[in-house]
């Protein structure tokens, strides 16, 4: 920057030749630059408008919040409640060498969820946004596609939300056309031009959505993204390979959603750099959602499935899956006989009615091709129909057009448009293909493809109804006995962790008489460390526990955001097994006096408890002490370690040494004085040093204990 000399305004210019001009001069210049700055700012101007007119046609295109049409409650009266959300890093790992770059990773334990964190939904994005690739993965129905609608909703950024079940493109297209072109083709061309051109300009304002990985009809596999510029056509593939790898849109924030097993099949260089697991509704916000759903019979309702099904309850943490429970509820004698989520479909499926012109076939006749054209999608892993695939079936769409057409708030089962439709959720379609695997299927085939329907996380939803379908009768025989054999062989050769809970929610499936059939098979070892346990997933461990013939050598609990309802069906059933869990860890999972209270009902069923880093104060601590003096067994470790006990608690501690050989305290905030303060109450109770450790260098006792 450089005065200009002689000028009486003192004018400055940008310039490193410029060094004499005459007042004229210096005016005429000024008189450019002003006018440059008026042309930059109408255009920056045009930019913006053009952004915002995309962003206001998107809000105008988002539906409300998804209710099952069968329900009859006005959206608006409906509150609004979030799942829990915890940012982990489980797809955070990249392997070093660039020959293993485009090759899908072998982990002995892909679900292993690292360092979790709560995150609210208002602090996602701005939380985010320097993270630039962000996978939020769930179980089907938990509200993944709610959650990317709200996103999008919210205006705190420019959001793109885009279905990956649209992308099925064939052709070479540009970016622009894949982000703005083809999703808003109804906008006037400049408007959209205008837009694109903003969000190059101002990609740390951007957001990215793209909703479903897991409903793409391709995969990034072999995918090697050129090093090309934005205006290059690509496959729809290589496109979405150069956003995951930051060459476009590099300051942007891209999100994928999906169900986990399919993110693990992107190459790991595409990996997102960090995922948010979306969880349960919160406790409070389930009864409030199902009384808006119910209505006038919520109270009763309620009652029924807690009395005749508990596990229902259970699964009303998932947002659909509670929307189809109090239907199945009120169209289902009152919830008297919907006590799988297997029956809740086979209820949904029967109040699906026909429109009024009666033209197409009735259900029960849909039932065998329309099961054989999803088993056929599961195959080819597309959620994506067409006239050929009816045609492929025998039918056509005048055959199923009444179960597409929604007549005054009726179910239907398919949504569309003319040239291609789909199940209103991939869950009617799993469920459809398990129809067909169940009833229809030759024995021959079905017994070729039940080990893949057991093992393969692509089918793990098919494989639940499938259980429900076979296995809810007790009866052994057929189809059913192939399925019972092939879930024994799974057990006897080591479920892998992130199947346990899985296997777990299925048996809730199955009747008693198979429930304890598969007791036996049940590993003395359950390590689920880091993966997030769900209220159903915890209700399914619960019924296990109790039924297990031999004791338990270690149950691992570590961090999986266990809540206070999770907690107490655990510790009930822990309280009333046969024999003693030789280890339980309950580290990483925050515990307020709630919890508290509940872990005090399994104390006699336990010979070790850690509990490191539960953060764990003073006056819960005073209440484990209190309610640890009450019992009438003994632990042989404690461990309390990683928690703020600090100098005013650590003496409480003394008050349940009776009850305890050796407590760990490491990390636990305890200076020096409260060391000899505890050491004087040691000596004042007769208590050896060694029964304390981690406060002290050195160790009294030798005789260490194994602890895992």
């Amino acid at each position: 920057m450089v005065h200009i000399r002689g000028c009486p305004s003192d004018a400055k210019v940008f310039s490193g030749q410029i060094k004499y001009f005459t007042c004229e001069t210096c005016c005429l210049l000024r008189l450019q630059t002003f006018g440059l700055a008026n042309i930059l700012f109408s255009l920056d101007s045009k930019l913006s408008e053009a952004a915002d007119e995309v962003q206001k046609h998107l809000w105008e295109k988002l539906e409300p919040d998804v209710v099952f049409s069968g329900l009859k409650v006005d959206h608006s009266s409906v509150p609004v409640h979030h799942p829990t959300l915890t940012e982990t890093e489980v797809f955070a790992e990249e392997e070093d060498e660039m020959d293993k770059f485009f090759h899908v990773t072998e982990d002995n334990n892909p679900y292993t969820y690292k360092n979790p964190k709560p995150i609210r939904f208002n602090d996602l994005l701005a939380t985010m946004m320097g993270v630039s690739f962000l996978a939020v993965i769930g179980p089907p129905g938990s509200g993944k596609t709610t959650l990317s609608k709200r996103l999008a909703r919210s205006g705190k950024f420019f959001t793109i939300l885009i279905r990956f079940m649209d992308l099925g493109y064939n052709f070479a297209l540009t970016l622009k056309q894949l982000l703005i072109d083809f999703p808003f083709k109804d906008l006037d061309s400049t408007i959209r031009n205008n837009a694109f051109k903003w969000m190059l300009k101002n990609q740390h304002k951007c957001v990215i959505v793209m909703d479903g990985y897991d409903q793409s009809v391709w995969s990034l596999n072999n995918q090697k993204p050129p090093d090309v510029s934005y205006d290059t056509p690509l496959s729809v593939q290589q496109l979405v390979a150069n956003l995951c790898c930051k060459n476009f849109f590099r300051k942007s924030l891209l999100i994928f959603t999906s169900r986990p097993h399919s993110i693990l099949s992107i190459p790991v260089y595409f990996r997102p750099k960090s995922t948010v697991v979306v969880g349960d509704l919160p406790t409070n916000a389930v009864k409030e959602i199902f009384f808006a759903f119910a209505g006038v019979n919520a109270e009763n309702l309620w009652n029924v499935i807690g009395t005749n099904a508990p596990q229902l309850l259970e699964l009303c943490h998932n947002p659909l899956l509670l929307q189809l429970i109090v239907f199945a509820g009120l169209h289902g004698n009152g919830g008297n006989h919907s006590q799988t989520i297997t029956k809740v479909f086979e209820i949904i499926l029967r109040k699906l009615k026909k429109s009024g012109h009666g033209q197409g076939m009735e259900l029960n006749k849909l039932v065998k091709p329309l099961g054989s054209m999803a088993y056929d999608g599961m195959l080819r892993l597309t959620v994506v129909f067409t006239d050929d695939d009816l045609a492929r079936e025998g039918l056509t769409d005048v055959n199923v057009q009444d179960y597409v057409i929604n007549i005054a708030r009726c179910p239907r089962l398919f949504e569309g448009d003319k040239a291609t439709f789909y199940f209103i959720h991939q869950l009617l379609q799993e469920i459809f293909a398990a129809y067909y695997i169940c009833l229809f299927m030759p024995i021959e085939n079905f017994n070729q493809t039940i080990h893949q329907l057991v093992n393969d996380r692509h089918w793990y939803m098919v494989r639940r109804f499938i259980c429900g379908l076979l296995l809810r009768d007790g009866q052994k025989k057929g189809k059913s006995t192939k399925l019972f054999e092939e879930l024994v062989k799974l057990f006897q050769k080591g479920v892998p962790s992130h199947l346990i809970t899985d296997i777990l929610i299925d048996l809730q499936e199955c009747s008693s008489d198979i429930q304890n059939s598969f007791a036996k098979f049940l590993p003395s070892e359950f390590d689920l460390k880091y993966i997030p346990i769900s209220s159903s997933a915890a209700h399914g461990l619960a019924q296990m526990l109790p039924k297990l013939d031999k004791p338990v050598i270690k149950l691992s609990l570590w961090s999986c955001n266990l809540n206070t309802n999770s907690l107490e069906l655990i510790c009930n059933a822990i309280s009333k097994m046969k024999y003693k869990i030789e280890f339980l860890n309950l580290s990483g999972n925050k515990f307020e006096d709630e919890k508290i209270t509940s872990l005090s009902r399994c104390f006699t069923k336990l010979r070790k408890l850690r509990m490191w880093g539960c953060g764990i104060s003073k006056n819960e601590l005073e209440v484990f002490c209190r309610q640890l003096e009450k019992t009438n067994t003994s632990l042989e470790f404690l461990d309390l370690s990683g928690n703020d006990v600090g100098d005013d608690s650590v003496t409480v501690l003394t008050r349940c040494l009776k009850k305890v050989n050796t407590i760990g305290l490491w990390r636990c905030q305890v200076s020096e004085n409260g060391k000899k303060s505890l050491q004087e109450e040691l000596k004042k109770n007769e208590y050896l040093p060694s029964t304390i450790r981690g406060l002290w260098r050195t160790s009294v006792n030798q005789n260490r204990l194994s602890i895992r």
